[in-house]
């Protein structure tokens, strides 16, 4: 069986209703900040005034401040300040709006000599560009009074100016090099540019399942039901939602809420472009383009009254029942005969019937690097009761702890299937500046015996380990995908994993709470020195919105689990999640 995503080119008409039954419902988004630097390192001659002007999206009624040593030096947008001594000084940048805020630490260094420092930001996927037309490069130039410029192009020298206008008709890969050169040194930019005959936009609408056909997305009524597409193109785009053909006036963010005011069916639209023929698109700060792209996207929405929950009663079970889906990242543990126990099962549904039966016996299901995941249902629904509603069982221990993020859903639809919304369960380290809320990682089947490659939507590379000496199994990439890459979603916190300078040896540390296979405090007993099944429990009150909104769900039918790190520690390879077991903590008698 194959995945379905919601691309580009998928075009699905349903029924239509009036445009007034819309509600659209305000997404709160923060501030964000863009620095003039790449780094977020200035450098300034002493007595000389650094100048940093960001630039910044969302800041509507917005207050900054700039601090430095304790004391705020500026409440303007920009700074612009005198350092008087040489030495390194380390500025807080903070944007408060009526309903959130963003903080950017940047560093200054005040030096004796101060030569030009070159800023020139590109796409994270990279810089691609579209035959015959023109890229406006302005690189931001710190200590440019004075300076002289020299763009070459393959070796040849192109321009002379801060500026320089790319085109090029021949497609193929090119060297554009800037040389900056002031009274106290030189500085050189490389960057390297492919010309494309067409730019690539890509839209994906993750469906709640991998292994499904139906795309559709189901929304109870009276709920708010918020979409966040990923997006990947090589520019700066604008967005624009409609419902059933009609654009919404103002609906031109990437995440949008949509709350009907009946039941029904409707196409919501989410449009990519960028430019059009009499303005400049911007790519990144530094680079602009002319020209028109726009890609569309329709997703189906129903509308319905929700499904009663399903009580529990004399003969049901407080675990987990059946493993709906078991799609692991690739990991050291997958495919392996050992002690991760598969015997060569190739079809997903040999994949779920090994995962449950591995929890029916409290014995370990990996869920492989960055992204893997398990879902799993029960025979009743699992109510909010305001307290520590259900546990996961992992195997976590002092210093190593592989954290899974877990996801809940409500069958809404009462079809019986994990198809409607995923909530994040709020954790410790949800809404911090480092964790990614809108990662995703593609990842490649490798040859036999080989590392298996992988690419994130922020532009990084890497690769899963194979560590033939302990797990020599073939394939780490799982035998029950068929595609030759697959990619997963979801949220990815900032790894806690390090080396110790004297021993060598790794360490996964733990965080606050909110985690599955996670020495938190959410578990009653955190001393597990066998790395034995032990549990951290969580609370459907923590489900959350898209847009960091409680979800308010009065009970779950479903819960998946998510490696939400993507780390290696060297000779242990991967951090992976591990669950042993789901349990209904509500009728646990045994507690």
């Amino acid at each position: 069986m194959k995945k379905y995503l919601l691309l580009f080119s998928l075009t699905i008409f349903l029924f239509a209703c009036n445009k007034d039954e819309e509600i659209s419902q305000d997404v709160i988004l923060p501030p964000v900040i863009e620095l003039d630097s790449e780094d977020g390192i200035y450098v300034v001659k002493i007595g000389k005034e650094v100048v940093i002007e960001p630039t910044y999206q969302n800041v509507d009624y917005a207050v900054y401040s700039w601090k430095c040593n304790g004391r705020i030096i500026s409440d303007e947008p920009q700074l612009k300040y005198i350092f008087n001594e040489c030495g390194s000084y380390y500025v807080t940048l903070r944007v408060d709006t009526r309903d959130a805020s963003t903080e950017e630490e940047i560093r200054v260094d005040v030096n004796e000599l101060a030569p030009p420092v070159i800023s020139l930001v590109t796409p994270s996927i990279g810089l691609k560009v579209v035959a015959g037309r023109e890229y406006i490069l302005t690189p931001d130039i710190q200590n440019a009074e004075g300076a002289t410029y020299l763009w070459t192009l393959n070796g040849n020298e192109v321009g002379t100016e801060n500026t320089y206008t790319f085109k090029q008709d021949e497609l193929g890969t090119y060297e554009l090099t800037l040389t900056v050169t002031n009274e106290d040194g030189q500085s050189k930019k490389t960057v390297s540019i492919e010309v494309v005959d067409k730019l690539p936009i890509e839209i994906v609408v993750p469906s709640s399942l991998y292994f499904t056909e139906n795309n559709t997305k189901y929304v109870e009524l009276g709920r708010t039901l918020f979409v966040r597409p990923f997006v990947s193109i090589s520019a700066e785009p604008s967005y624009q939602w409609s419902l059933d053909g009609q654009p919404i006036e103002g609906a031109n963010s990437l995440v949008y809420g949509f709350k009907p005011a009946k039941t029904g069916e409707h196409t919501l639209t989410f449009t990519v472009k960028y430019d059009n023929q009499d303005t400049k698109a911007v790519l990144t700060r530094n680079i602009s383009v002319s020209g028109v792209d726009e890609v569309s996207v329709n997703i189906p929405v129903k509308c319905c009254e929700a499904a009663g929950k399903r009580p529990f009663a004399a003969g049901n079970s407080i675990y987990s029942n059946k493993v709906y889906e078991f799609v692991p990242a690739p990991g050291q543990f997958v495919n392996e005969t050992n002690t991760a126990g598969f015997n060569g099962e190739s079809t997903h549904e040999a994949a779920c019937a090994y995962a449950q039966k591995r929890l029916d016996n409290e014995q370990y299901v990996s869920l492989g690097g960055w992204g893997g995941y398990i879902v799993v249902g029960f025979d009743h629904s699992i109510e909010n009761k305001g307290g520590y509603d259900f546990s996961i069982k992992g195997n976590a221990f002092d210093s190593s702890n592989e954290p899974g993020i877990v996801w809940v859903m409500q069958d809404v639809n009462g079809d019986g299937l994990p198809n409607d919304e995923w909530y994040e369960l709020k954790g410790s380290e949800y809404g911090k500046p480092e964790t990614i809320q809108d990662y995703a990682v593609t990842y490649f089947r490798p040859g036999p015996n080989m590392d298996t490659q992988w690419q994130d939507n922020k532009g990084n590379k890497g690769a899963i380990d194979r560590l033939g000496n302990y797990h020599p199994q073939e394939f780490y990439y799982p035998l029950w995908i068929e595609e030759d890459s697959y990619t997963l979603y979801g949220t990815c916190l900032k790894a806690r994993t390090e080396q110790s300078p004297s021993t060598g040896m790794w360490s996964n540390n733990p965080f606050g709470w909110g985690y599955a296979d996670n020495i938190g405090d959410d578990m009653p007993n955190k001393d597990n020195p066998n790395a034995g099944a032990l549990g951290n429990y969580f609370k459907i009150s923590d489900a959350l919105n898209i847009d960091g909104t409680s979800a308010n769900l009065s009970h779950i039918d479903f819960i998946k689990v998510q490696t939400g790190v993507n780390v290696k520690a060297g000779w242990l390879g991967e951090n992976s999640t591990e669950v042993f077991k789901f349990c209904d903590e509500n009728n646990n008698n045994d507690k």
